[in-house]
């Protein structure tokens, strides 16, 4: 099940009492628990009958015993065992116990299991998949960010310009964290409006680490090398890996490369969107960029990174290698320069 299922069926009171939340996007999980509360326990109930338990510190079945009880002032009780997946060292004494209960849960207590993934051969994940509600928390890709702002913003009876969902996206990335707490303080500055535009966002919301390598690819693709070399002397500043950096832009061609292809074999242009994981309305500006590499070019750029990506790993200075890497990328067309350590030609 997916967040927004679940949120739907949260809605209606039809979830199930016993429930994983399983995945590394803490953000979501933070947001479900609080939907979770906010549902069945009212102001008063709460102190009494939430529970939020770091598996660590359960040693034996008491948090069970605590969830078959009856709920004190209220209807409901909420349980939440935080980072479940170490309850796998102790598996061998709640085992029974943990299937009796899953077997015949409280009707009155919605216990959760939060973990960010299985361990392994996980005699946990063999009880928990088959007897409680899987809802998964994966990380958005660059695609999907946009319709989460735009229906973040809706819930709250907000609305934002698509230009600045856009802007947002570049300059946030897929931090949920960051760009929450950027739409707090645009929702504050637009209180009255209620509406979030562009020039809004050009003017409050600054750039984050990962916005700024996202810039810096940006540049390259658009062969500015000036900018390029001033984008990639920040981001070192910043502590940014400059084998990750390499990674990043490898990533970045082959995507272009698999996009080539699909231009090439007229696929559809929303298929595109969904398999290189960006939304529809920026696909037009990327295929346009697209547009002013071959697939020579773009296979020699594959080459410069792996050769470049080689002369880090052998311990030669870094700047030296990441300008030339980026002269290089920016400069596709010219016949090729050998250097690094292997020629390019």
């Amino acid at each position: 099940m997916k967040y927004s299922e679940f949120l739907k069926a949260l809605q209606t009171k039809t979830i199930q009492p016993v429930i994983t939340f399983l995945g590394e996007e803490t953000f979501l999980k933070d947001r479900a628990l609080e939907a979770v509360t906010k549902r069945f326990l009212d102001e008063e109930s709460r102190p009494f009958n939430f529970r939020s338990l770091f598996a660590e510190d359960l040693k034996d079945t008491a948090f069970l015993d605590d969830a078959g009880t009856v709920p004190m002032f209220g209807e409901w009780k909420v349980i939440h065992v935080k980072d479940a997946a170490v309850l796998e060292k102790s598996i061998g004494r709640i085992k029974e116990y943990l299937e009796q209960y899953l077997e015949h849960p409280s009707r009155a207590t919605i216990l959760i299991f939060d973990l960010s993934g299985w361990e392994g051969r996980s005699k946990l994940k063999a009880i928990l998949s088959k007897k409680t509600a899987i809802v998964e928390f994966n990380p958005l890709s660059e695609r999907e960010i946009p319709s989460w702002v735009s229906g973040h913003l809706k819930t709250l009876q907000f609305q934002i310009d698509p230009a600045a969902v856009q802007a947002i996206t570049e300059r946030l990335g897929t931090d949920l964290q960051r760009i929450s707490g950027e739409l707090e303080k645009l929702m504050l500055l637009r209180a009255p409006e209620k509406r979030i535009t562009l020039e809004d966002v050009e003017l409050t919301v600054g750039y984050s680490p990962l916005a700024t390598v996202w810039q810096w690819s940006e540049a390259i693709l658009d062969r500015d090398a000036a900018l390029a070399v001033q984008l990639l002397e920040d981001l070192l500043e910043k502590g940014e890996e400059p084998v990750y950096c390499v990674a990043l832009l490898a990533k970045q061609f082959e995507k272009m490369i698999l996009t080539k292809e699909m231009v090439q074999q007229k696929v559809p242009h929303p298929t595109i969107a969904q398999k290189i994981n960006k939304p529809v309305y920026y696909l037009q500006k990327y295929l346009d960029q697209l547009g002013q590499f071959t697939m020579t070019d773009l296979m020699k750029a594959l080459q410069v990174l792996s050769f470049a990506d080689r002369a880090l790993k052998t311990g030669q200075q870094e700047n030296i290698v990441l300008q030339l890497m980026v002269a290089e990328l920016c400069h596709l067309k010219t016949a090729a320069v050998p250097v690094f350590d292997v020629p390019l030609a």
